[in-house]
């Protein structure tokens, strides 16, 4: 009985893994399945990434070629968007990856647009939460650029002062041998 069980508990695991990566969404659009996620996992700020999507058909899971012709994406974050450029992975029939680099950790949306063998897509989706590279580096984490732009901005506010501090020695300085001349002329 126990085997049973643990037979069919597998084979209900398979069915809801079958045809997805870890941390990617399975999105229905229509006639079509669209599984969209990362290339790079995980996805870590400041480095290369794209973001995926694999297109197949509802009916029959067959992969789906040439939707980066009439589909669309954009990824979108705090506000902004950016329109990202399809292209087909090697290897991988029905799969493209959009090409950038995520600046900031987070999570990013995903929207997709136009139409994939001439039915209509809209579809949006939030991919996997993006981390800071300083999650994995070893020995020890690398400064993010945040924590530089705030070096860079102490630095600046230390060398004013002390640029301030030079010239008030140089004007006192200045004052210092005008009143020795003065002095050394009265003494003549």
């Amino acid at each position: 009985m126990k085997r049973w069980l643990m037979a069919g508990l597998l084979i209900l695991a398979g069915l809801f893994l079958h045809g997805t990566a870890l941390a990617h969404e399975e999105i229905v659009s229509g006639d079509y399945v669209l599984v969209v996620g990362w290339l790079e996992e995980p996805p870590l700020a400041g480095l290369k990434n794209a973001v995926t999507i694999e297109v197949s058909r509802v009916d029959d899971g067959a992969p789906v070629a040439g939707a980066e012709a009439t589909l669309t994406a954009q990824i979108q974050y705090g506000g902004q968007a950016r329109d990202l450029v399809l292209r087909p992975i090697e290897d991988k029939p029905g799969a493209y990856a959009g090409d950038f680099i995520p600046t900031r950790r987070g999570t990013y949306t995903l929207v997709l647009g136009g139409s994939i063998e001439g039915q209509p897509v809209e579809e949006s989706a939030e991919i996997e939460e993006v981390t800071s590279a300083g999650s994995l580096e070893f020995p020890e984490a690398q400064p993010t650029t945040a924590e530089l732009q705030a070096s860079i901005e102490e630095v600046r506010g230390e060398v004013s002062g002390a640029r301030a501090f030079g010239v008030a020695g140089l004007a006192l300085a200045a004052i210092g041998l005008v009143l020795a001349a003065v002095a050394l002329g009265r003494r003549k």
